[in-house]
């Protein structure tokens, strides 16, 4: 079960909604698409991540990056949000303090979440859903700092996150790539492909 909450974040509070498991070995944080197309804590591959890690017991936050929704404050452009990623993961981790943390996003989200991660050496897996390679770059990072691996998501018909670009970002990063095919950045016939994917966090043999 979700319950709505609100985090808090600067001066403002922050609209979310919490899966919490009182046992919960992993908690994440779920970063939305942009808001200035539409995006926002509701959009499905959000959800259906959502949905895969908590219904394996995972603790879960999707909340509405600032300005959007019920949240405070205004659009940032994509550097603001990332005090409310950092912002979330206090949340959550007061939520399951004996958790291990992890982050996704999925297009604008995937690059506020990567810009996050670029600050911090404490989470346990990162998944970049789409990042937007097409309009901009995504900070370096390695998979060396993600004990259960820094993985990067695309469909390869994606105009957005074009494949070729994704591969090389990865290949310097170390991150595993997992192409869905004859996907566009909408991934609307991902569902069960991004649940396997995500749900393998909480296989028993993860890091």
């Amino acid at each position: 079960m979700e319950e709505a909450v609100r985090v808090p974040c600067d001066t403002f509070e922050l609209e979310g909604r919490l899966s919490h498991s009182p046992n919960a070995s992993l908690a994440v944080v779920v970063c939305h698409p942009h808001p200035k197309m539409g995006g926002d804590m509701h959009s499905p591959p959000v959800d259906w991540v959502r949905r895969a890690l908590a219904s394996r017991g995972a603790a879960v936050l999707r909340f509405n990056f600032r300005g959007t929704g019920a949240s405070g404050g205004k659009h940032g452009g994509g550097h603001a949000e990332i005090e409310d990623v950092a912002a979330a993961l206090r949340f959550l981790a007061g939520h399951a303090p004996r958790a291990r943390l992890a982050l996704v996003g999925y297009s604008f989200g995937a690059l506020v979440a990567a810009r996050a991660a670029a600050l911090r050496e404490d989470l346990f897996a990162l998944g970049l859903i789409a990042p937007p390679l097409a309009m901009t770059r995504l900070p370096p990072l390695s998979a060396r700092l993600f004990p259960a691996g820094l993985c990067a998501v695309a469909g390869t018909r994606d105009d957005f996150c074009p494949v070729e670009a994704l591969q090389a970002w990865a290949a310097k990063s170390g991150a595993t790539v997992e192409l869905l095919s004859d996907e566009d950045h909408f991934l609307a016939g991902a569902r069960d492909r991004l649940e396997r994917i995500f749900g393998s966090w909480l296989d028993p043999d993860a890091a």
